[in-house]
């Protein structure tokens, strides 16, 4: 989906914006950063095979999530992304995808380009969800949430 967020925002309730808010940051914040939940599977495929080849990420279990928010974040990432399962993968700031579209974005390079900041073809060969607005920038300057820490 490359770097760009659905407008929706503005018609979110107050919780829903601030967990868009959250999204944001942690993908701005984070060079890989993956939504998950602790229990599944394909989360878990998708961790190994970025430890595998020693990327480090942070990640963010939406279903042990103390807060309470985990289910506004994986509405909010619906909303900004179009995919609603997890994992969602983000890498420099491009929506990667899911467990799959990581597994062959790293089997076939492209996942390595967008972490050395060359998106090229990857993001033109993602579909976009719809025009990106001034507003929809991330300040670079806002400290998100703490998360657990980095998994490696």
């Amino acid at each position: 989906m490359g770097n760009t967020f659905s407008s929706q925002t503005s018609a979110m309730p107050a919780a829903s914006k601030a967990a868009t808010e959250l999204v944001k940051q942690l993908v701005a914040k984070n060079r890989v950063m993956v939504f998950a939940k602790s229990y599944c599977p394909y989360c878990h495929r998708a961790e190994a095979a970025l430890k595998e080849r020693n990327i480090k990420f942070e990640a963010m279990d939406l279903d042990t999530r103390k807060e309470g928010d985990g289910n506004a974040i994986q509405e909010s990432l619906l909303a900004l992304t179009g995919q609603r399962t997890v994992p969602n993968i983000f890498a420099n700031g491009h929506h990667v995808g899911g467990c799959s579209e990581t597994l062959d974005a790293l089997a076939n390079g492209k996942f390595v380009e967008l972490l050395e900041g060359n998106p090229g073809k990857f993001a033109a060969e993602k579909p976009k969800n719809a025009a990106k607005k001034e507003s929809d920038e991330i300040p670079a300057d806002e400290t998100p949430t703490p998360i657990r820490e980095a998994r490696m």
